[in-house]
């Protein structure tokens, strides 16, 4: 068995999984949404801070289930990059104790891979090649994966990532933290024919790349024309409006952009078999649908994360660690290092 760590942003994380049937045997996470609520995002030292406190409640929950032993244990893996370094940290502490302590091998999982294996908790069976749109709250990014070692990125966001625009959307609109499922069931509650109609960004781009902060500032500028008319922000109507022209504009750069890498691979030859959305904000129902509808007219196999494992999760980076652990990929404890940024051999950007 091998135990996983996850402490990359908000979600303090900690999962069992089996090596040889890929079962999740233990998963369990805290949530600091409610904390960081009140400030309208996450504020990295307080996240820190509840890292350093709920990680060992876990552990402690997670040796309770072990019998009050680790010595079924094989490997401890942690979430080692991308992400906030102040709270990567305190997982990596915590790894690096259990796997010095223990005399276990320690496997360093970068998180945007993890989102991948979010397809894949309790399966086996990974599918490549497999081309991916990742959107979190600090990830807008299409890659192409044809093995665990083999992945390239093959477009990013210019600025803000989706899940990030829907969370400061929400800010602007007093609505609270995390903003994706606030803003989806405001944009879904809003009467047809009543959202704002928002620029679409890039339009005329031939370049498949991402862009919202136009789009975040067009609601900015929407919200205080509103103001200046006398509307109240705290009117129903009007945050919805906003929500569902918002939500609608975002995800139909999506399909946008999405159009023009199907199209590339059909020209190249190379269509896309398989295609998958991961990451916090693929949660997202309208933005699942229209995915679907997309690889329907392509006639590529749509793969979907459990709503469940869609944020981030231990449960994934303890998926993802199987296959460096079989490949005996393990890091020294003592000099492995947390990182904001992938590492340059993680991904090639092409």
């Amino acid at each position: 068995m091998i135990l996983s760590i996850e402490s990359s942003c908000d979600d303090s994380s900690i999962a069992i999984t089996d090596i040889n049937t890929f079962e999740l045997l233990f998963h369990l996470k805290i949530s600091q949404e409610n904390i960081h609520s009140i400030y309208g995002g996450v504020v990295p030292e307080i996240a820190s801070r509840l890292h350093a406190q709920d990680l060992p409640q876990i552990l402690s929950k997670a040796k309770v289930f072990l019998n009050d032993s680790f010595s079924s244990l094989k490997a401890i893996a942690v979430t080692t990059q991308p992400g906030l370094n102040i709270t990567l940290i305190e997982g990596l502490i915590m790894a690096k104790s259990l796997s010095l302590s223990l005399k276990l091998p320690l496997i360093s999982v970068n998180h945007l891979k993890g989102h991948i294996y979010s397809l894949f908790i309790n399966q086996p069976k990974v599918i490549f090649p497999l081309s991916v749109l990742l959107v979190s709250g600090g990830h807008t990014l299409i890659i192409e994966a044809k093995s665990h070692n083999q992945m390239s990125i093959i477009a990013q966001s210019i600025d803000d990532s989706f899940g990030e625009s829907f969370d400061k959307v929400a800010k602007m609109l007093s609505l609270g933290y995390p903003g994706g499922p606030i803003v989806e069931k405001y944009a879904l509650s809003c009467p047809q024919d009543k959202s704002y109609h928002f620029p679409l960004p890039l339009k005329h781009s031939k370049k498949i790349s991402f862009s919202f902060s136009g789009l975040k500032n067009a609601v900015r500028l929407a919200i205080l024309k509103a103001q200046e008319k006398g509307t109240d922000i705290q009117d129903t109507l009007l945050i919805q409006s906003i929500c569902a022209g918002f939500q609608k504009v975002a995800c139909e750069h999506l399909l946008n952009q999405l159009h023009k890498y199907f199209k590339f691979k059909q020209s190249s030859y190379d269509p896309i078999k398989n295609f998958c959305i991961v990451g916090g904000a693929s949660a997202n129902s309208y933005l699942r649908n229209q995915i679907q509808e997309l690889c329907t007219h392509y006639n590529s196999h749509l793969l979907l994360a459990p709503i469940e494992f869609c944020s981030d999760n231990a449960a994934m980076i303890g998926r993802a660690s199987i296959e460096k652990y079989l490949q005996k990929d393990f890091s020294d404890p003592l000099t492995l290092q947390a990182s904001p940024k992938s590492n340059e051999f993680e991904f090639i950007e092409l």
